[in-house]
C-alpha cells in the first residue's frame, strides 16, 4: 500500500524538536554571562522559546504518529492476510531490544517506555473510532496522577483513533474541518500557556504542565503542517523534514550518538552555552537530512528500519524491496 507523506514529514518534524529538548537534558550547559549584552539576551530569548514552544510538545506529537502508525500497521498486515497481532508483538519485542540499548545511554529517552506501553494497544484495535477518542482523553486525563505513561499512553490512543478515522489519507476532502481545528488551536495556544504555568506554580508538576500547556500547540502544528503539504510547492520545499522521517528510528537513536560523541570530543558538559548546543543540534539536523536523502535515494529505508523489519518478518517483505513503496 501506498505510504502515506504526511506521517513522513511529521516525523522528521517531531525528531526537529526533539533534539533541541535531548541536547538540552543530555549535556549540562552554562548561561552566557549578563556582560556578554546582546548575545546573553539572545540565548536567554530562545530558552525562553524552546521552554515554551519546543519542551513537552514534540514526544507528544511523535506518541500520536506511534498510535497512527499502529493501526497503519495492523490494517495494513490484516489486509496482506497475515498474522497482524503476532507481527506487531515481534515488532514491539524488536523495538524493546532498541530501547534498552538507547536508554543505557540516554535515560528517559522514549523508545523503552513505547515499546512497553505499545501491547496495551492490541486490544483497543478493535473498538470504534468515538470509543478510542474518549479513551484517549481519559488517559491524558490520568496523566494528572499517573504522569508521562499515562500522556503517552493516551496520544497512543488518540493516534489510533486517527488512524482508524483515516484523518490524514482524506486532508483534501475534510481541508475545512482541518482549518477549523488550526484556528481553534491557535486561539487556545495563550489559555494553554496559562494553564501550564498555573499547574507548574499550583503542583510543581513540569512534565504534566508542559503537556497541558502544549496540547493546543501540537495540534497546531500538525494541523498547519499538514494542510501546507497540501501544496506541491510547499512538499518540495520541506523534503529533508520527509527525509528525516522516513529514518525516523536510525535518526532518533543517531542524535544520541553524535551529541554524546560530540560532548566526549569537546568536552561541552558544564563548559558550552546552550546556544552552542542549539547550534550544534542544527548542524546534526542538517547532516542527518542530507544523508538520509543520500541513503534513501539508494536503499527503500534506513538502517536501524531494515533491522527493524527483519526481526518483524523474518525476511524483507515484498512490500518493503523497492524504495518507490
Amino acid at each position: 500500500m501506498k505510504r502515506i507523506d504526511t506521517l513522513d514529514y511529521l516525523r522528521g518534524f517531531a525528531l526537529v524538536g526533539i533534539i533541541f529538548i535531548n541536547i538540552l537534558q543530555m549535556v549540562p550547559h552554562v548561561r552566557i554571562p549578563p556582560e556578554y549584552g546582546f548575545w546573553s539576551h539572545f540565548e536567554q530569548g530562545l530558552l525562553t522559546f524552546v521552554y515554551h514552544a519546543v519542551y513537552g510538545r514534540f514526544y507528544t506529537i511523535f506518541s500520536f504518529l506511534f498510535g497512527v502508525g499502529f493501526y497503519l500497521f495492523i490494517s495494513r498486515a490484516r489486509a496482506r492476510g497475515d498474522q497482524a497481532n503476532v507481527l506487531f508483538v515481534r515488532r514491539l519485542l524488536i523495538l524493546l531490544v532498541f530501547g534498552f540499548v538507547h536508554h543505557q545511554f540516554q535515560p528517559g529517552e522514549a523508545l523503552l517506555m513505547y515499546a512497553i506501553l505499545g501491547f496495551l494497544l492490541l486490544p483497543l484495535y478493535r473498538l470504534k473510532p468515538g470509543a478510542n477518542l474518549a479513551a484517549g482523553m481519559l488517559f491524558l486525563a490520568s496523566g494528572c496522577w499517573i504522569g508521562p505513561i499515562g500522556i503517552s499512553l493516551g496520544m497512543f490512543v488518540l493516534g489510533l483513533w486517527a488512524g482508524q478515522s483515516r484523518i490524514f489519507e482524506q486532508v483534501k476532502r475534510h481541508k475545512k474541518r482541518w482549518i477549523i481545528a488550526q484556528a481553534v488551536s491557535l486561539v487556545l495556544i495563550p489559555f494553554g500557556l496559562w494553564a501550564e504555568r498555573e499547574i507548574v506554580d499550583a503542583t510543581g508538576l513540569v512534565d504534566i504542565a508542559m503537556v497541558a500547556g502544549g496540547l493546543a500547540e501540537d495540534v497546531f502544528y500538525v494541523t498547519t503542517l499538514t494542510i501546507l503539504l497540501e501544496f506541491p510547492f510547499m512538499k518540495l520545499w520541506l523534503m529533508p523534514l520527509n527525509r528525516l522521517g522516513r529514518m525516523a528510528l536510525t535518526n532518533y537513536i543517531m542524535q544520541t550518538v553524535l551529541i554524546l560523541t560530540m560532548d566526549a570530543v569537546l568536552n561541552l558538559s558544564g563548559h558550552a552555552y546552550y546556544l552552542i548546543l542549539a547550534m550544534i543540534a542544527a548542524e546534526i539536523l542538517v547532516i542527518q537530512a542530507i544523508c538520509s536523502t543520500m541513503w534513501l535515494n539508494r536503499f527503500a529505508m534506513g538502517p536501524l528500519e531494515w533491522l527493524w523489519r527483519i526481526g518483524t518478518y523474518g525476511k524483507i517483505p515484498e512490500h518493503y524491496r523497492s524504495k518507490h513503496n
